[in-house]
């Protein structure tokens, strides 16, 4: 059963937020007041949020019988991702089934915010990142708002999932995302805004290259709002390459070490992530059958449809820029702290 709804709720995905949930706990090594158990707590919270808005992101998308737009399409001879909440068209899954697991997820993920709270002494700061990552979550697709129907989309889950899981997850581990001897971490901010960037363009990989669909379906993304190519790809490098040159200015300013400079190792996947795009607008085929293994991993690829690869090749492209570039700023973190204590 447990295994089921990870499918459904596409755990694939987890990693774009496991990963600065973990590279966040590590930035707090060394900071007084770290703690663990709070600390993994607070990435297992992170966790069921995903889980749970990408079934709430199904629930509502059902509703508004979005797949149909898709399927329509696909059958013009248009390309269009039709692997939309499979389990509720095969009729394994009904909508209280589903309504079910939604509120699992965010329970426990509420009950995980609850526990950090009280042991946090009732940090208001926690509320306040928690209340705003909340709504943000909930009305990116519910109604009245959708947000991400009215081109906030993005913008509502970079935030969600940059710096609001950035600094609510330093907070829950160390408690220092201010202190009066320390002042503001503006460095666990900028790691925020640049891993919210990163995300950002996750979902725009997706928007960009349905923005076709989503406009037939009257569900105005970014990519749709900016109508052309040209817009739309100015926009999908500002995010994709707008984290490398925080870091870069983290480091002149002095906030980080010299060592961060590392995740510009991830440049040549950006760059590739950014000439796929590319080419997508130009309407010219990448190959599909056997991605570059230096692209990282592609979870699956034999069962996937090959209709359905255009999209996912790019997606899982982008996924691991992500997950490559919180990697490299973990371990050179944790080889600061090792030879800190060595010294």
């Amino acid at each position: 059963m447990l295994r089921r709804w990870l499918y459904n709720a596409r755990s694939f995905s987890v990693p774009q937020n496991l990963m600065p949930s973990i590279l966040t706990v590590v930035m707090a090594l060394g900071v007084s007041g770290f703690n663990i158990w709070l600390a993994l707590l607070a990435v297992l919270g992170v966790c069921l949020v995903h889980l749970g808005g990408n079934l709430l992101d199904d629930y509502f998308d059902y509703q508004d019988e979005l797949l149909d737009y898709r399927l329509g399409l696909r059958e013009e001879g248009e390309q269009a991702f039709t692997d939309k909440y499979p389990y509720l068209r095969d009729g394994s899954t009904t909508l209280g089934q589903l309504k079910t697991a939604i509120a699992v997820f965010f329970g426990l993920a509420l009950l995980c915010g609850m526990i950090i709270w009280i042991c946090r002494d009732f940090d208001m700061t926690l509320v306040v990142i928690a209340a705003v990552a909340g709504f943000l979550c909930y009305f990116y697709s519910a109604p009245p708002l959708k947000l991400g129907f009215h081109g906030l989309g993005e913008l509502v889950i970079g935030l969600c999932f940059g710096p609001c899981l950035v600094c609510g997850v330093y907070q829950s581990t160390c408690g220092a995302l201010y202190t009066p001897e320390t002042g503001f971490a503006w460095h666990i901010l900028m790691l925020g805004i640049a891993i919210g960037m990163f995300v950002t363009n996750i979902l725009y990989t997706h928007s960009f290259v349905e923005r076709h669909v989503d406009d037939v379906s009257h569900k105005k993304t970014l990519a749709v709002l900016l109508k052309t190519d040209a817009a739309g790809l100015t926009a999908y490098a500002i995010f994709l390459f707008t984290p490398f040159l925080l870091i870069v200015a983290c480091v002149l300013i002095g906030y980080i070490h010299w060592a961060y400079l590392f995740v510009l190792l991830m440049l040549p996947n950006a760059c590739w992530v950014m000439w796929a795009m590319v080419k997508f607008a130009k309407k010219e085929d990448v190959p599909t059958d056997n991605p570059p293994k230096w692209l990282g991993p592609m979870d699956n690829w034999d069962k996937i449809e090959p209709e359905n690869r255009y999209y996912l090749m790019r997606w899982y492209a982008m996924r691991n820029v992500n997950t490559g570039f919180c990697l490299i700023m973990a371990i050179a973190k944790l080889t600061l702290y090792i030879l800190s204590l060595v010294g």
